[in-house]
Formats: C-alpha cells, structure tokens, sequence
C-alpha cells in the first residue's frame, strides 16, 4: 500500500514547478501510509478522504486526497478511465463534456459542471500513462475556463495484490476563482472535488457493471 500511495505522491509533484512540500503535503510514500483505522474503512468499501486548503501566490486552493476501493479489476477500471465518452459520469455535477484535442499521449478536454445556480466550464490537459495506469491534469491556460487552477491525478494500483479488487488514489487542487461561488457552496465544493472515487465507484458498479469487461 505505501509504495501505491508513494507513486501517486510521484505523480503529483511532477505535475508542477512547486514541490509537494511546498503545499504542505507528504513527501514520500511511507508518510502518507494508511492508518490501521484507514485500512479498515478501505476495506468495508467506504472511502477515505484528505482535505486539504492552501493559499499561495495571491490564489485560495481547495482539494486534496481521497481513496475508495473498487471491487473490479484493474484492467477493467483503467479501460472505464480511458473511455472519454464516459469521464463525465465518473465526476461530481459533470454534466457536459467535450474532447477539444487529441495529443499524442492524451487529451484536451472540456468539462461544465453545475453546482446549484452556479454553472462552471473548464479546458483540462489529461495525460495519460498507460503502462502505469496513471494519469494527470491540469488546466489548459491557452483556453478559457471559469476557473483560475486545476491540478491533479488519478492511479490506480491492484488493492494488497487482489486481481478482483482497485484501489483508487486521486488528488486535486484548485482555485475556483470566485468569490461568488465559494461562498454560494462553502465546504460543499472541496467535499464534491474529493468524491470522484465514489462517482467512479458508483457507475462502475452500477450502470456499467457490465462495461469494460
């Protein structure tokens, strides 16, 4: 479990110039290894969440870490993440998305959520390595979006080196950009950016159980 987490954390500081410890966020693997109060939730099928806020540079960042297992292999979990038709039913309000541009190791994509009144478009670049079924984002300065940052990844790992079972390891960090809509969604916009293992969990179980098999 530590080395998963450790490649997740690997794949996090290469997504920026600013270090992790810059953002106040572990360093390697083993300082982020589950608890055994984690490990236990991990395995009832519940998820375990690390929010996390940060100001820097003038911007408010909300997110953080959260991890789910899902009861599926690997293989097929990653085949889900690769269909770009179907990534906007794998994330929180999504209800529109769009492939802007196909890049040699992966996309430009445009996602709209809507959180109450408020409704937010935003151009990401996805890249992604298959070899290690990871991928990482950021947002596409060179396109509009309603919001000022966005970074993070997803990895996936065999959980204790079950065929049948995913562990999910995501993390996000981003500044909204608006003062109307932090203060419109509070604490409710930073838990929606930390449920993607549960949106990924609840579609593949649900109305694609029987998808990427």
């Amino acid at each position: 479990m530590p080395g998963a987490v450790r490649r997740g954390l690997g794949v996090w500081l290469a997504l920026g110039a600013v270090g992790a410890s810059l953002w106040g966020l572990p360093a390697s693997g083993g300082a982020q290894a589950f608890t055994g109060a984690e490990r236990a939730v991990l395995e009832s099928g519940e998820p375990v969440r690390h929010p996390r806020t940060q100001q820097r540079d003038g911007r408010s960042y909300i997110g953080g870490t959260s991890w789910r297992v899902i009861p599926r292999p690997l293989a097929e979990v990653w085949r889900g993440v690769n269909d770009a038709s179907s990534l906007c039913r794998m994330l929180p309000q999504c209800v529109q998305q769009r492939v802007v541009q196909r890049l040699e190791d992966g996309t430009v994509m445009r996602f709209t959520h809507t959180y109450g009144p408020v409704r937010a478009s935003y151009h990401l670049r996805v890249t992604f390595d298959q070899p290690a079924h990871d991928l990482s984002f950021r947002l596409d300065p060179s396109r509009p979006s309603d919001v000022r940052a966005v970074w993070g990844f997803l990895e996936l790992r065999r959980y204790r080196g079950s065929e049948g079972r995913t562990l999910v390891s995501w993390g996000v960090m981003a500044d909204p950009g608006s003062r109307i809509m932090t203060s419109l969604l509070g604490s409710s916009l930073q838990a929606s950016l930390l449920r993607v293992p549960d949106e990924m969990y609840d579609y593949l179980l649900g109305p694609a159980r029987d998808r990427y098999r």
